[in-house]
């Protein structure tokens, strides 16, 4: 978490993923800040972020602007609140669908298919997506975002499968997390027989990829 006013601790007590100018202390509360990112990411879709202001999603949440300044002091923040938002159900979409998998190219697929399914599936996911709308200034730290699911991730690996941990290793982790991304982006725009050349093609690439780190993996063209 951030301070995003001096002073100020955004509260975990409510279990907000996300800074908060003021900590909702009531259900009635949490609703409307609910209500507020789903307002900004309904903008975003339709607006673009550019033309989105805090205005315009206050009309569409149907309160008064003085109430999203209350818990956003700007555009910014309630945009990387949305962000925080998107990684917080990401993560937990991953960590609940991994606690099946049977072996780590499992688990690599699983955590792809995930990322691609609320893409295509979740506007406001697809909108702003985890990367800060191309703008790494919406992110507090560079690569805040898909570092911190790449930690996850590479915990999980050592964890559940045995990787040997090491700086090289998170880092193979760090560049497999953002390869699986771009190829989820490339695979949405394209057409679907093509979209399955490409995850055809990229799945391997990314077991390729973490291989050398996980014990006792054979080259992928040897498995059964």
């Amino acid at each position: 978490m951030v301070t995003t006013s001096a002073g100020e601790e955004p509260g975990t007590e409510a279990g907000t993923a996300y800074p908060l100018r003021r900590t909702p202390t009531q259900d009635r509360a949490n609703r409307q800040v609910e209500r507020i990112l789903d307002a900004a990411c309904a903008e975003v879709v339709e607006r673009g972020y550019d033309a989105a202001s805090t205005s315009s999603i206050a009309r569409r949440a149907e309160i008064a602007v003085g109430s999203v300044y209350r818990y956003f002091p700007d555009k910014r923040t309630l945009v990387q609140a949305i962000e925080r938002r998107n990684q917080h159900r990401y993560t937990e979409a991953v960590r609940e669908r991994l606690a099946m998998v049977a072996n780590w190219r499992e688990a690599v697929d699983v955590t792809l298919d995930t990322f691609r399914e609320m893409h295509s599936t979740d506007p406001g996911f697809r909108a702003v997506v985890l990367s800060g709308l191309g703008d790494p200034d919406l992110e507090t730290a560079p690569g805040e975002f898909d570092d911190q699911h790449a930690g996850e991730f590479a915990e999980l690996l050592a964890l559940r499968f045995g990787a040997q941990d090491s700086r090289e290793f998170r880092m193979t982790v760090t560049l497999a997390i953002a390869m699986g991304e771009a190829l989820a982006h490339l695979a949405d725009r394209l057409p679907a027989d093509d979209a399955e050349y490409v995850l055809g093609q990229g799945r391997p690439a990314l077991h390729r990829l973490l291989e050398p780190h996980l014990p006792g993996s054979p080259p992928e063209h040897q498995l059964p």
